[in-house]
C-alpha cells in the first residue's frame, strides 16, 4: 500500500503514515472534500435567516407565516396569501393534511397566524413570486430540509472532513507522547471501536473491497463514532504526563472501547454493524457541488 508524508496541525514534523493511518485519514481526494465543504459552509449563511426563523414543534420546526413572508422579500403591505392558497391546494393534491401542515396559530399563543412545516413552506415558495431573489434562496433551503438523502450526504461530507482534520491532530499529539508505530497507534484504537475487528474484517462484514478506504464508506453515524473516538483520544493525550508509546496505545484503546460502550448502552447500532455507504464519499462530493451550483428557482 502506497505510504505518504503527513504534517499535523499543530506544527510537528512529517509522520510516516502507515497502512492504518492511510486506511482512516486517506481519502481518493481530500482537496476536493475541501471545496464543497466550503461551498456548504458558504450557503449555510445564505439559509441562517430562514433557520432563525423556525419554531420548535415536537420533533420538527415549523415556520411563521409573518417570519417566512419576511425571509422571502414581501413588504410588509404585500400579500403572500396567494402563494399560501395555491401551496394549500398542492398540498392536498399530494395526499398532506393541510391542517397538519398548516398549523393554526391559537396552539402556539399566536391567534392569527399560521405556522407551518418544512414541506408546507417548500409548497409556499414555489407559489411565491418568482422575481425576488430571496425566493430562490428559500427554495432551495426547504428543497434540502425535504429531502433527507441530501441532507445525509452534506452530513457525511462535513463529518468525513472533521475525520481527516482530527485524525492528522491526533497524530501530532501522538506523536508529541512518543508514538512511532503509527500502524499499531491507529489499528487499535480502531479496533477497540469495532469491538476487536481489524479494517479487513469490518469492510468484509460490510461487502467491501480489500483495497477500499473503510471510512470513504462510512455513514454520518458511523463517521461521528470515529469522530469522537478521535477527539476524545487527543483530549487525553494532552493530558499524559511524559512520553510513552505503550501508555499513549493504550489510552487510544481505551477511549475506543468506552465510544463503543456508550454507542450501545443507549442502545444503538455498533459501528461494524452499520450499512455500508452506496456512494464512495468523492461521488457525494461531486454530487453535492453540482446541486449547490445548480440554477435556483
Amino acid at each position: 500500500m502506497e505510504a505518504r508524508a503527513m504534517t499535523s496541525h499543530e506544527g510537528h514534523s512529517p509522520v510516516a503514515c502507515a497502512p492504518h493511518l492511510l486506511e482512516v485519514d486517506a481519502m481518493a481526494d481530500g482537496n476536493k472534500l475541501a471545496e464543497v465543504v466550503a461551498m456548504i459552509v458558504e450557503r449555510d449563511a445564505d439559509f441562517r435567516p430562514l433557520q432563525e426563523a423556525s419554531t420548535p414543534y415536537g420533533d420538527e420546526p415549523v415556520w411563521p407565516l409573518s417570519r417566512l413572508k419576511d425571509c422571502l422579500g414581501y413588504a410588509p403591505t404585500e400579500k403572500i396569501d396567494p402563494a399560501v392558497n395555491r401551496a394549500k391546494i398542492s398540498a392536498e393534491k399530494a395526499g398532506l393534511p393541510v391542517k397538519e401542515h398548516f398549523v393554526a396559530g391559537d396552539l402556539f399563543d399566536a391567534p392569527g397566524e399560521v405556522f407551518m412545516t418544512k414541506y408546507a413552506c417548500l409548497l409556499v415558495t414555489i407559489n411565491a413570486d418568482p422575481s425576488k431573489v430571496k425566493v430562490a434562496v428559500a427554495q432551495s433551503y426547504f428543497a434540502l430540509q425535504t429531502d433527507k438523502q441530501r441532507l445525509e450526504n452534506e452530513k457525511r461530507l462535513r463529518t468525513r472532513f472533521d475525520v481527516t482534520n482530527e485524525n492528522r491532530i491526533l497524530n501530532g499529539v501522538a506523536q508529541d507522547r512518543g508514538v512511532e508505530d503509527f500502524e499499531r497507534f491507529n489499528g487499535v484504537g480502531l479496533a477497540a471501536l469495532y469491538g476487536g475487528r481489524n479494517q479487513a474484517t469490518v469492510k468484509a462484514m460490510k461487502g467491501l473491497p480489500p483495497k477500499a478506504v473503510l471510512l470513504d464508506h462510512a455513514g454520518s453515524e458511523e463517521l461521528a463514532a470515529n469522530l469522537f473516538r478521535i477527539t476524545q483520544t487527543a483530549a487525553a493525550l494532552r493530558r499524559q504526563i511524559g512520553k510513552s508509546e505503550t501508555a499513549a496505545t493504550e489510552t487510544h484503546r481505551r477511549v475506543g472501547a468506552s465510544v463503543r460502550s456508550v454507542i450501545k448502552e443507549a442502545g444503538n447500532t455498533p459501528p461494524e454493524l452499520l450499512p455500508a455507504a452506496q456512494i464512495k464519499i468523492d461521488q457525494v462530493a461531486t454530487q453535492v457541488k453540482k446541486q449547490i451550483k445548480a440554477p435556483k428557482g
